[in-house]
C-alpha cells in the first residue's frame, strides 16, 4: 500500500512545512496533491479525517494552527523526503 508524507501550505508565512505524519492509502498519487483534490466527491478514509484534529507549527513565526483546510494539506510520496 502506498505511503505518503503530509505537508501543509502555511497561511502565516506562505511556505510549506512537513507535518511529521505519514499515512497509508490505497490511492496512488502521481504528483503532489491536496487531500481535498484527491478525495473530492467521495468519502475520505478515517486516517485522513483524523488529521483535522491535529495542529501544525509554522516554522518561521512559531504560531500553531489547526489543520482544518483540506486544500492546504498535501500528500507527498514518502520517497520524496527519504535520503538516498
Amino acid at each position: 500500500m502506498p505511503v505518503y508524507d503530509l505537508v501543509i501550505h502555511c497561511g502565516h508565512c506562505g511556505g510549506e512545512h512537513p507535518l511529521q505524519m505519514r499515512i497509508y492509502i490505497v490511492d496512488v498519487v502521481e504528483r503532489t496533491q491536496s487531500i481535498a483534490e484527491l478525495f473530492r466527491g467521495r468519502t475520505e478514509p478515517p486516517q485522513v479525517s483524523a488529521i483535522k484534529r491535529h495542529t501544525a507549527l509554522c516554522l518561521k513565526t512559531g504560531k500553531r494552527f489547526k489543520l482544518e483546510d483540506d486544500e492546504r494539506v498535501f500528500l507527498v510520496p514518502a520517497s520524496f523526503f527519504s535520503s538516498a
